[in-house]
């Protein structure tokens, strides 16, 4: 490990290409203080503006971390990082084509973590689900933002109960970007907001019983409205 380079790509990129390849193949593994700018510069044999251009590029990707007076570290990579990244692509990215593929996405994942809850959830998983739906019926009806919210919730709370952690690494962007485009996703349909809670108590009722085949139908249905609405929605705002 670093060692001179040679190759031809530039300085830089052959050293943050060999650092990040240390942090991926846990060569190098989280809060390890990786050498100062004056040993890596000798180990790699490049001058420290080369050194320091990578070790930029490996801390704005927040794979490591440069604390002053302390030193340069690798970064513990969390969930929140990961899902933040993803979460500027998808928003980058929205539009009336986006948007309905990612409810497509949702209407193929969603049944599956569905019926996944409903064999693996626990006490707890049911009473923040059921509070999840009151606290939804509570939500005054002026107020469509905190309702998408609440609804938002729900459907991120059956992916924890189901108990699988790349699941949450896959939805929690879908369930970030959503309530950020209220007006299209969630809309003025008429009897929407009880079709709503009608829906999540169904798939409550689902969940607590245990009954993956009726979870998955129920949650089929349930985002098969929620398409509909948004392309009614999206055709009343702009006509199209």
């Amino acid at each position: 490990m670093f060692k001179k380079i040679t190759e031809s790509k530039s300085l830089s990129q052959r050293i943050e290409s060999e650092i990040e390849d240390a942090i991926r193949s846990k060569k190098l593994i989280p809060d390890e203080r990786l050498p100062t700018e004056i040993e890596l510069s000798k180990s790699y044999g490049v001058s420290r503006n080369a050194l320091r251009e990578a070790l930029r590029s490996l801390d704005s990707k927040g794979l490591i971390r440069i604390e002053k007076g302390r030193g340069m570290f690798v970064n513990n990579f969390s969930m929140s990082q990961a899902v933040s990244s993803v979460n500027m692509f998808l928003e980058m990215n929205a539009s009336k084509e986006n948007l309905l593929q990612i409810i497509r996405l949702r209407q193929m994942f969603e049944p599956e973590i569905a019926a996944s809850a409903s064999r693996n959830r626990t006490a707890d998983d049911l009473n923040v689900l059921k509070e999840a739906i009151q606290s939804m019926e509570q939500c005054p009806t002026d107020q469509p933002t905190q309702e998408a919210l609440e609804d938002n919730k729900f459907h991120k709370l059956i992916a924890q109960a189901a108990h699988n952690f790349p699941v949450l690494v896959v939805m929690n962007p879908v369930y970030s970007l959503m309530p950020k485009f209220v007006d299209f996703v969630y809309g003025k349909t008429e009897n929407r907001r009880e079709n709503t809670l009608k829906y999540h108590w169904m798939i409550f009722d689902a969940i607590e019983a245990g009954n993956e085949i009726k979870v998955r139908e129920i949650m089929k249905e349930h985002l098969s409205f929620t398409e509909q609405t948004f392309l009614n929605s999206y055709k009343n705002k702009t006509g199209n």
